[in-house]
C-alpha cells in the first residue's frame, strides 16, 4: 500500500503539471460543453443531492462514526487518527488549490468561489471512501463489497461536480488521484499501527507467560 501511495502521488504530480500548462484545456472545454448541452432538471436535482455526500461535514461525521465503532472494538490510537484525517486532508487540498490557482468554470466561480484544481469534493470523498471502507472491511464490520461500493459513490460525487458545472473534468480527475493517494497512505499507516499493536500485545502476553 505504501508503494501504491507513492505511485499515485507521482501520477498526481505529473497530471497536475499538465493541468497547470493548460495541456487539457481543450478536453475540459469539450467535456463542459457536452455536459451543459445535455443537462436536465431531473439530472440537476439528482446530482445536487449526490454532491452533498462529498461535503466536508458529511465525511467528518462518517469518520467519527467509524472511529466510534473502533473504540467499541477496543482500539485506542487508530480512532483518533481516523477522525483527524478528514480535517488534515481538507487543509492539504486548500493548499493545493492555492498552489495551482486554476480558475473554475464561469458558473462555478459565481456559485462556489475559490480556485478549482483539484476538486475538493472529489478528493475528500475518494480519500474517506477508501479509508472508511478499508477499515470496516479490515475490522470485519463490512464485507469486501463495501470498498467497491464506497469507491463508486466517490466516483459519482466527482461526476456531480462536472454536471453541476462547479469544476472542470481535469479538476475531478486530479481530485480522485490525490484523494486515492491520501486514502491509500492512511490505510498503510492504519495497517502498520494495527500490526504493531498486535505484535506488542503478543510480546506482553509472552512476558506474562514467562514471569
Amino acid at each position: 500500500m505504501a508503494a501504491v501511495c507513492l505511485a499515485l502521488a507521482w501520477a498526481f504530480a505529473t497530471f497536475a503539471s499538465e493541468v497547470v500548462e493548460r495541456e487539457l484545456h481543450d478536453v475540459d472545454a469539450g467535456v463542459r460543453a457536452w455536459v451543459v448541452a445535455h443537462r436536465s432538471d431531473a439530472g440537476l436535482a439528482f446530482f445536487r443531492a449526490v454532491t452533498w455526500l462529498g461535503s466536508t461535514g458529511v465525511l467528518v461525521i462518517a469518520a467519527v462514526i467509524v472511529g466510534w465503532i473502533l473504540v467499541r472494538r477496543g482500539a485506542r490510537v487508530r480512532p483518533l487518527a481516523l477522525a483527524v484525517a478528514p480535517f488534515l486532508f481538507s487543509a492539504i487540498v486548500r493548499v493545493l488549490k492555492r498552489l495551482f490557482a486554476v480558475v473554475r468554470p464561469p458558473t462555478g466561480v459565481a456559485e462556489g468561489g475559490g480556485f478549482s484544481f483539484p476538486s475538493g469534493h472529489s478528493a475528500m470523498s475518494m480519500a474517506v471512501a477508501i479509508v472508511l471502507a478499508y477499515v470496516l472491511v479490515r475490522e470485519g464490520v463490512a464485507s469486501r463489497r463495501a470498498l467497491g461500493a464506497a469507491v463508486v459513490v466517490a466516483l459519482v460525487v466527482g461526476v456531480s461536480r462536472v454536471y453541476l458545472d462547479m469544476h472542470w473534468f481535469s479538476d475531478v480527475l486530479g481530485g480522485w488521484a490525490v484523494g486515492a493517494t491520501f486514502g491509500t497512505g492512511c490505510c498503510a499507516l492504519y495497517e502498520y499501527a494495527h500490526r504493531r499493536g498486535a505484535r506488542l500485545g503478543h510480546e506482553s502476553t509472552d512476558r506474562r507467560a514467562h514471569a
